[in-house]
């Protein structure tokens, strides 16, 4: 019969006298739940010890914790974290410096997500992204918190962490192998998991990953276990379309690469065809911010888009979202635009006597309709009737002997 202790209430906590030990012995439980604390005012690593076959101790909510008010002392501190199934996965915090704060305090969780996509997210995590495309299917189900809170300057510490290989957590739908687990922190100074930084070396013979030096600059709050051929960073942390002296400058900044060879700015009068502009060599593998530029020495009157697709050393290609700009200087202009009831209806303002070509796509690119107008100097009323649309996103591009349009739309 397992011998168990439930910590619950939103403001109920265990504390230990100072100087004073919690020991579990032959594999005795302490269960928290509800948000509460078990706080560990003795800051030596024995304060918290497992004796016989062992302990356990229970989170499984990330505010669910063990607050140890370990401050400037050093050395190896073990949580006995064990799985609503009983699996047994402790986590190992070798101190290795002694920090700034004699009364700072480590707040450890961890808790197995409802699903193969990582959600429920701890609070400080606002994605699971790698340019932009969610990749939750390539980490463990699992977070852990491990947060050296109140520290004016945090110490280095080593970790351990242990996880357990059941379907839940490392199979199901997700794409895992487990020889390739190694360990990431979310930094939530730019909000996004940083990469090629992996921590850690794989010890899958033993369900854990070891040797996760972690220096005082490197120790966030949140981690995982991931796939190292499939980290989660956010590389691209801006995109942009301006015009300049006549040129559309095109400017993208990063803040890591991995295996990136080059970039591709490509063109297109719709969103929806692209052709290629130019390419822009990478910095194939990087943890610093990297800043790019290139131009649209021919630009288009009306709007144009640009979207940037990134192709790694070994072929892959990623593409990244796209922009608009519209440097028109040639007196031609659009307005007056709506889509209402099946009618498209809008206005072309232009300087020239001029052949358009108006077609309008559905979201998928398929032509709905194609007219040609003859405008002619001055303003020219359009109005396209019968269209039998659904609530959804549409393209208009207009393209003539001279001047180019194009807009997205959307029908109610």
């Amino acid at each position: 019969m397992k011998n168990l202790l439930f910590v619950f209430g939103l403001l109920f906590s265990i504390c230990v006298l100072a100087q004073g030990r919690m020991v579990l012995n032959n594999n005795a439980y302490v269960v928290i739940d509800n948000s509460a604390f078990v706080v560990l005012d003795n800051p030596n690593p024995n304060a918290l010890t497992t004796l016989g076959t062992g302990g356990n101790i229970l989170s499984e909510d990330e505010t669910d914790v063990i607050k140890w008010e370990i401050g400037i002392t050093t050395g190896v501190y073990t949580i006995p974290w064990t799985t609503n199934s009983g699996t047994k996965i402790p986590l190992t915090i070798n101190k290795t410096s002694t920090g700034t704060g004699a009364n700072a305090e480590f707040i450890l969780s961890t808790y197995e997500t409802a699903t193969d996509m990582n959600a429920p997210y701890p609070s400080a995590v606002t994605n699971m992204n790698y340019n932009t495309v969610d990749h939750s299917l390539f980490v463990a189900d699992r977070f852990w918190h491990i947060n050296a809170l109140s520290y004016a300057a945090k110490p280095n510490v080593t970790l351990t962490i242990a996880y357990d290989p059941a379907a839940n957590e490392i199979g199901g739908t997700n794409t895992i192998t487990e020889t390739n687990l190694l360990a990431q922190r979310f930094n939530t100074g730019v909000s996004h998991w940083e990469a090629p930084l992996l921590f850690g070396t794989n010890d899958a013979g033993n369900d854990r990953v070891i040797n996760i030096v972690v220096p005082a600059a490197d120790f966030y709050e949140d981690w995982i276990l991931v796939d190292r051929t499939n980290p989660l960073p956010v590389t691209l942390t801006s995109f942009e379309a301006n015009c300049n002296s006549g040129e559309i400058e095109l400017s993208w900044s990063t803040s890591s690469e991995i295996n990136n060879d080059y970039f591709v700015v490509e063109k297109s009068f719709d969103a929806v065809n692209f052709f290629e502009l130019t390419t822009v060599q990478g910095n194939g593998n990087s943890n610093i911010t990297n800043n790019y530029v290139a131009y649209d020495t021919n630009p288009s009157n009306g709007t144009t888009y640009y979207r940037l697709k990134q192709v790694d050393f070994n072929g892959d290609e990623t593409y990244h979202q796209i922009v608009s700009t519209n440097c028109n200087t040639n007196g031609f202009d659009v307005n007056e635009i709506t889509l209402n009831n099946n009618t498209l209806s809008f206005n072309v303002s232009t300087d020239l006597n001029e052949k358009l070509n108006v077609f309008f796509y559905d979201y998928n690119g398929k032509l709905i309709t194609m007219q040609q107008l003859h405008a002619v100097e001055g303003n020219n009323l359009v109005t396209i009737n019968n269209l039998n649309l659904s609530k959804s996103i549409y393209m208009l591009s207009i393209v003539g002997d001279v001047n180019t349009f194009s807009t997205k739309l959307l029908a109610r």
